[in-house]
C-alpha cells in the first residue's frame, strides 16, 4: 500500500497549481494537512529574488535562499538562508496532530540546508502520509529509498495537468484513509 503521493516534473508545468487544489480540497474536507511549501517572491522589475519557506498554516515563514543577503551553501545564483530550518522543524512537532504532511517542495534548494533536510528525513521516516512534490531530478539516496518502494508517483505534463487533480486527490484520500485504518475516507 502507499502511503506518499509524489508529484513531479518539469519546472512551470503546473506541479504547485496541483498541489494547491489538493492540498485546498483535503483541507476544505476536513483533513488536517501539516507541512510547507517554498514559493518564488519576485522583486519590483519582475525578475526572481529568491524563494521562502512558508508554513501551510500560515503560522511561519522565512527566506529559504536569496540572490543577496543570505549566508549558506550557494544553489545556482541564490544563496540559501539558515533561519529556513527553523520553519521547517516546525513540522516535526505537528507530525501528531496532522493527517497528511504536504511539502512543495523537495529539491536541492531544500536540501542544501543540513536542517531542512534532517526535517524531511523525519517526515518520511515518521510514516505519515505525505503528499510531496519533488524536483525532477530528485537524486538524494535517503530519500529515493523511502519514496520508491511506498510511493505512487504522478509525472506532470501539459498534456495531463488538467486531470492530474482529481487523480493524485483520490491517491492521498486513500493514503489517509489507510493510515486511520478505514477503507474509504468519508469526508
Amino acid at each position: 500500500m502507499h502511503s506518499y503521493v509524489v508529484v513531479t516534473g518539469r519546472p512551470g508545468v503546473g506541479k504547485t497549481t496541483l498541489f494547491w487544489k489538493v492540498v485546498r480540497k483535503l483541507m476544505d474536507e476536513g483533513v488536517v494537512v501539516k507541512g510547507f511549501y517554498c514559493p518564488e517572491v519576485r522583486g519590483q522589475q519582475g525578475y526572481r529574488i529568491g524563494f521562502k519557506i512558508v508554513l501551510l498554516d500560515g503560522s511561519g515563514e522565512a527566506w529559504l535562499a536569496r540572490r543577496e543577503g543570505c549566508n549558506g551553501p550557494r544553489v545556482g545564483r541564490y544563496y540559501t538562508c539558515p533561519e529556513a530550518e527553523t520553519i521547517a522543524s516546525r513540522v516535526l512537532g505537528e507530525l501528531g496532530k496532522a493527517d497528511l504532511i504536504a511539502i512543495d517542495e523537495i529539491g536541492p534548494m531544500e536540501l542544501r540546508l543540513a536542517g531542512v533536510r534532517r526535517t524531511i528525513y523525519r517526515v518520511l521516516d515518521s510514516g505519515k502520509p505525505g503528499l510531496f512534490v519533488v524536483h525532477e531530478r530528485l537524486s538524494d539516496p535517503y530519500i529515493l529509498a523511502r519514496l520508491k518502494p511506498s510511493g505512487v508517483w504522478f509525472h506532470v505534463t501539459i498534456e495531463n495537468r488538467d486531470v492530474l487533480p482529481e487523480k493524485v486527490y483520490e491517491a492521498v484520500k486513500q493514503a489517509v484513509a489507510r493510515s486511520k485504518g478505514v477503507g474509504e475516507l468519508s469526508l
